[in-house]
């Protein structure tokens, strides 16, 4: 980064934060095993993203997503923000909640991009994501005909959309269909999702815990010609179960990485050690606004002793897809990033190019997105959840 601790400005105080909730549009229907009754969404469906905002002494404005109390806020006004997130430690456990809205605070004080303040050196250009709006869409219907042309027609929007992989929702069978009748869905799906979109096309699947492992294995053997690139959540993580698998997985010269983590992103780290002693996880996915840059870091350092790829897990958040790709960038292990079809009118991204399914991470100062004062002004001031200043 060039500059070291004892150059930090550490006379800049934090003058005011917010705390608000942005509109973010989100028109993907977002079923997953675990539920029991697909449903159409209501027109013009919108998500609330939490968004802490943070005012310093020297005019820069930080921000981004997050939630934290009133009394956080108040406990760190006329501090320092240096004080609260160290670059090379990262946020202490108390401002968590802040700990987004500081990395974009100091980024903008430094004048560097967050990703220059998580490493010491950028890894990539350009970071791949994968759709992620692939759901049971086939069940909205009354026919199985009309269903599946409804899967068709996602796959056909996603390449036309400028995908080179999407993850598909699968487990059909655990609540919403007849078990046997869910599984031969779940399949079926897949393959049309392959026959429309060719073989340069990566098909992710995740189950969300809604699998058992004969059907898991099941799965792998009809599905082995479509070539799926990993099979995520299948069942309840244990190291025995995952070494079954990745045993059942190799027998059969499949490719296929295990993904997981998405669930335990509130837990020790260090719950997945053995995993990874194991050899029996592939891809590790907490949630990036779960575990946060600092918590993420650390993981990243973890996993890739062994071998272990890094995709955060990104649900229905505008911004955090573009947290991760800061974070992406500044470490080594980085496979995907977890993109839905969310915008907003007072989020401004354009910073971010994306191209041929990846995204360019832009050199400005901070997290790389700037807020639309108009929209802001007119639609959110005044409004906010909480504000604290000086």
């Amino acid at each position: 980064m060039g500059i070291s601790a004892e150059d930090y400005p550490r006379d800049i105080r934090i003058t005011k934060i917010e705390q608000v909730r942005l509109e973010v549009d989100r028109p993907e229907i977002g079923s997953n095993s675990r539920v029991e009754e697909i449903i159409y969404p209501e027109p013009n469906w919108k998500w609330e993203e939490g968004v802490i905002r943070i005012h310093n002494s020297d005019g820069t404005l930080g921000w981004g997503v997050g939630r934290a109390d009133v009394e956080v806020g108040r406990r760190a006004l006329n501090r320092s923000p240096f004080d609260l997130l160290d670059p090379e430690r990262g946020v202490s456990d108390e401002f968590r909640g802040l700990e987004n809205a500081l990395w974009d605070s100091i980024g903008k004080i430094l004048g560097v991009p967050v990703y220059r303040l998580i490493g010491d050196r950028s890894y990539a250009d350009w970071l791949p994501v994968y759709d992620s709006t692939i759901y049971f869409n086939d069940l909205l219907y009354d026919t199985k005909e009309a269903g599946l042309k409804r899967i068709a027609e996602d796959a056909e929007s996603s390449v036309r959309n400028g995908f080179r992989a999407c993850k598909m929702k699968i487990g059909r069978g655990c609540l919403l269909m007849e078990h046997d009748e869910g599984l031969k869905r779940d399949i079926e799906v897949v393959k049309i999702m392959r026959r429309i979109t060719g073989d340069d096309f990566t098909i992710h699947v995740d189950a969300n815990n809604g699998y058992t492992y004969d059907e898991t294995v099941a799965f792998l053997d009809a599905t082995s010609d479509v070539g799926v690139f990993w099979i995520e959540e299948m069942f309840e993580e244990e190291v025995e179960a995952y070494r079954n698998l990745k045993a059942a997985i190799k027998e059969r010269n499949l490719k296929t990485f295990i993904a997981d983590g998405e669930s335990r992103s509130r837990e020790p780290l260090e719950f997945y050690t053995p995993f990874f002693e194991e050899g029996v996880l592939d891809v590790i996915q907490h949630d990036i606004r779960a575990l946060g840059i600092t918590g993420w870091r650390r993981l990243s350092e973890m996993a890739v002793e062994y071998g272990v790829k890094c995709a955060p897990h990104n649900w229905s958040s505008l911004l955090g897809l573009f947290l991760s790709f800061q974070l992406g960038k500044a470490i080594p292990n980085f496979l995907y990033g977890e993109c839905a079809t969310l915008t907003s009118d007072v989020v401004d991204t354009s910073g971010y190019v994306f191209k041929d399914g990846a995204f360019s991470v832009p050199d400005t100062p901070g997290l790389g997105l700037e807020l639309n004062q108009r929209v802001y002004d007119g639609q959110y001031a005044g409004r906010e959840a909480w504000v604290v200043e000086r």
